[in-house]
């Protein structure tokens, strides 16, 4: 894996010659040659790796390696730190800068050309022991589309249908959610070892639309070894969907007692199904079950998820345990050539003996099962034998295991790929992980390169699904074709974690793991934060600090002076000064000027710190579940942003938005400032009004016209027109890209289904506690050709008329009771998964 860190680093190194060639005169030379001995190194580190069993004389050598290289990064970064500190100087500090510049330019100098003695050194070092021999670089000198263009290809296999040989267990399970005569509170406990699809099972039952059907209110959450009971009701009351914005941020603030008696007050006489994935200890339960009440006259079931038998039988009350098995080798050899076969048009007997000799040393384990057909997925015919010839040498009490497919796996990915995988590290166990998110942070931290024709974002996006299609990542919600959430099996997180670690790559800070003083990125969970600031050790070459949950911190022990970060992310984090709870940031984050990433989602912050404007290489500021910021946001000097995601009320400056790919959300006002014609590339827009009545600013569909990449748009309690020419034409420049509207508290004046249903791209249409003039919406034949989900809760709609061929991939019909009161006329087979509802809320 030493050679996806340095090739990270020679990618480095050319993006420095290429963007600063003038800052780097006087050693462009010798970083060129720097670059080039790098290059050849890692085609060495590959035949290294490539190795069943690496001496240690190799494993010396590439530490050896890795530390020159991480020394390469950082003499770089603190030389262009140290450029752009001095270029923000003011006054009598700025007559020193001519020295200053001289005296930096002299240090990198030697720090280069020491850097270049140690490089020989290393060169020399496996010349004398023999160490490795030179192989291509593997997949990494390919143009960047064609690489992409590769991974273009469709998901192999739908994820459901990688449920293979849990029929049965689902068919009797599923008999016990929808049995009538089940009343107070019932609990169904999954438990068996990790890997055999515990949590694939309780998906498939809670996804189940008789499931759907039966429950009212479902909610999922995950609990894992190291678990907040706030959290964990947090997320139930969050997956039941029922409460709104402004609820939520009211209820954040709950103490665990007050929001088990919340989650009680809704589920009280109602019937709800909750799964509580992944418990390690009784105590977990014991902690929830008070806010799960008991009726004696609805159906109320919760699943339960967990590895210990003890812990699927010590629940009390009514239960039924399910232990599930490993696969037969029938089963085992279907759920095998499902993916294993896919890219194949022909497989012959020699090849199918081959695959059920592998699959037999699976012994039945599901997980090992999808891995390994995920890898051979890739490989021809002719790589098989050496497939299965590895994995017999790495044979462990007779059969294959996880860690070691999973190696295999890491062994012939490109860099980046192996970079992605590591960095999945940094998320908690469980935790499902928003790929716009981590989209996000891997570009931030530099590991995704775009070109003229790919933008980093979507290069990042093809690496993920590629993890996902090697079985490596399971894609958990998925909407419009794209995956939006995903998640890492503990198994598979534990083998990323012992990697990140060995390369000093990612430190997970627990009470067994202390801070390490050289490793590049640092993840504390919500538990520990305060015992981490006070340790008072701060790691200088870190780029990476982030943290997980929600906890409070003394602004006054908090030490983020580490001017390498590229990525902080704060989010629930609450900084108190003498007790109480600040409303603003350590000014200290202002010096970060390497910054890429800002993460202060959820810190009940009110004001955005002027230091934010000192920022000038950010990519991303994510300020969401905050309070709207009502002062002026000037983010002028910020010309690098790609992402800005709050509740922007207040004057709202930005200059250069060429590369602005998110905005969310500023107010209607705000948007009429705006020049549109420089978002040429924004993607994703939310306006929005909290003023109500005639003091909300209109929207004009027109001005979106310019918008030509937009593909999620949503409207929030404005006041949109429609009503000139311009807007009709407009349409015909944003319906090529338009994938999801939302609209939700406008006043519709006219009917717009006639308007939307000729978007060709439109996938999902949401219409939420709109009101509708006139009270009729009719949607037309031929209209509407890709649209799979449609939720129209909609106020005074006294008609709905859906001709027949309208919609013809539509899979998901959501409707507020408000609806059901009015005169349907729908086709039949809309009937069939028509959802009607009590209450909408705004979301």
């Amino acid at each position: 894996m030493v050679d996806a860190i340095t090739g990270f680093v020679v990618g480095k190194i050319g993006n420095y010659l290429i963007e600063e060639t003038s800052m780097l005169m006087v050693v462009k030379d010798d970083l060129e040659d720097l670059k080039t001995e790098l290059t050849c190194i890692q085609g060495y580190l590959k035949d290294v790796e490539a190795r069943e069993q690496e001496d240690e004389v190799s494993k010396e050598w590439t530490k050896l390696v890795l530390d020159i290289a991480y020394d390469v990064e950082d003499v770089l970064d603190t030389y262009f730190l140290k450029l752009e500190e001095r270029s923000q100087r003011r006054g009598l500090k700025r007559l020193t800068n001519k020295i200053g510049r001289k005296i930096d330019a002299y240090n990198i100098v030697d720090d280069i050309r020491i850097l270049k003695r140690r490089i020989l050194d290393v060169t020399r070092k496996r010349e004398t022991y023999g160490i490795g021999n030179f192989s291509e670089r593997r997949g990494g000198e390919s143009n960047l589309s064609l690489r992409v263009r590769e991974l273009r290809r469709a998901r192999s296999i739908d994820q459901e249908e990688l449920v293979v040989g849990l029929e049965d267990d689902a068919k009797i399970l599923l008999e016990k959610l929808l049995d009538e005569r089940e009343y107070n509170r019932f609990i169904i406990s999954i438990f068996g070892m990790g890997g055999l699809g515990k949590t694939a099972l309780a998906r498939k039952l809670y996804n189940s639309e008789e499931v759907k059907r039966r429950f009212e209110y479902r909610a999922w959450t995950y609990v894992s070894q190291e678990y907040k009971t706030g959290d964990i009701l947090m997320r139930i009351i969050r997956s039941l969907g029922v409460a709104s914005v402004k609820e939520l941020e009211k209820i954040r603030k709950f103490t665990e007692e007050e929001l088990e008696v919340y989650l009680h007050g809704i589920l009280e006489g109602k019937k709800y199904l909750v799964v509580v994935d992944d418990i390690w200890e009784r105590e977990a339960w014991e902690s929830l079950k008070r806010a799960l009440p008991c009726s004696h006259e609805e159906g109320c079931i919760v699943i339960i998820t967990t590895r210990i038998r003890a812990v699927a039988e010590g629940v009390d009350g009514r239960f039924y345990a399910h232990k599930l098995r490993f696969l037969t080798f029938e089963e085992s050899w279907k759920l095998f050539e499902q993916k294993a076969f896919i890219n194949m048009e022909w497989v012959d007997e020699d090849l199918r003996k081959i695959g059920k000799e592998m699959v037999q040393k699976c012994s039945g384990l599901p997980l090992a099962i999808v891995v390994l057909s995920g890898l051979l997925s890739r490989k021809s015919p002719s790589e098989w034998n050496d497939v299965c010839n590895s994995l017999w040498r790495r044979l462990k009490d007779n059969s294959i295991h996880v860690s070691t497919l999973c190696d295999l796996s890491l062994k012939e990915m490109r860099q980046e790929l192996k970079l992605c995988f590591l960095y999945l590290s940094i998320f908690p166990e469980d935790y499902e992980i928003e790929v716009e998110k981590l989209i996000q942070l891997l570009v931030a931290e530099g590991f995704i390169q775009g070109d003229e024709e790919m933008m980093m974002e979507d290069v990042a996006r093809y690496y993920i699904e590629e993890l996902i299609d090697r079985s490596l990542v399971e894609a958990v919600r998925v909407e419009r074709g794209k995956v939006m959430t995903c998640r890492i099996h503990d198994l598979l997180r534990d083998v990323a974690i012992k990697k990140s670690k060995e390369l000093n790559f990612v430190n997970v800070y627990n009470d067994h793991v202390a801070q390490h003083t050289c490793c590049r990125r640092e993840v504390v969970n919500h538990q520990i934060i305060n015992k981490y600031f006070s340790e008072k050790r701060m790691n200088k070459r870190m780029r990476s600090f982030l943290f997980f949950g929600e906890s409070r911190v003394n602004v006054k022990t908090t030490n983020l002076n580490m001017k390498l970060l590229r990525v902080l992310n704060l989010g629930g984090v609450h900084f108190i000064q003498k007790g109480v709870i600040t409303l603003s940031f350590p000014d200290v984050v202002g010096d970060l000027i390497h910054l890429r990433y800002f993460g202060i989602a959820d810190t009940r912050v009110k004001n955005l710190p002027a230091f934010i404007s000192n920022l000038r290489f950010l990519q991303t500021l994510d300020t969401s579940g905050n309070d709207s910021f009502i002062q002026t946001i000037d983010l002028r000097k910020l010309t690098s942003l790609r992402h800005v995601v709050g509740n922007f009320l207040g004057d709202f400056l930005i200059s250069d938005a060429m590369n602005l790919q998110t905005l969310r959300s500023i107010s209607s006002y705000n948007w009429s400032k705006l020049k549109h014609e420089l978002l040429i590339n924004l993607r994703d827009l939310e306006i929005y009004e909290n003023r109500v009545g005639q003091g909300r600013d209109t929207v004009c569909w027109a001005s979106l016209s310019k918008l030509r990449n937009l593909r999620v748009l949503k409207l929030r309690n404005i006041r949109l027109s429609l009503e000139s020419e311009e807007a009709v034409r407009s349409m015909d420049v944003i319906s090529q890209t338009l994938e999801s509207v939302t609209l939700v508290g406008i006043n519709l004046e006219e009917d717009l289904m006639p308007i939307l249903q000729k978007l060709p791209r439109l996938e999902d249409l949401i219409l939420k506690t709109c009101d509708l003039v006139g009270g009729k919406m009719s949607i037309r034949e031929q209209g509407f050709g890709r649209l799979r989900k449609l939720q129209l809760f909609i106020e005074k709609l006294g008609v709905l008329q859906i001709e027949e061929q309208a919609m013809p991939n539509l899979i998901q019909l959501k409707l507020s009771t408000k609806v059901q009161y009015c005169h349907l006329i729908i086709p039949n087979r809309f009937r069939a998964f028509i959802q009607i509802y009590e209450t909408f809320y705004e979301t």
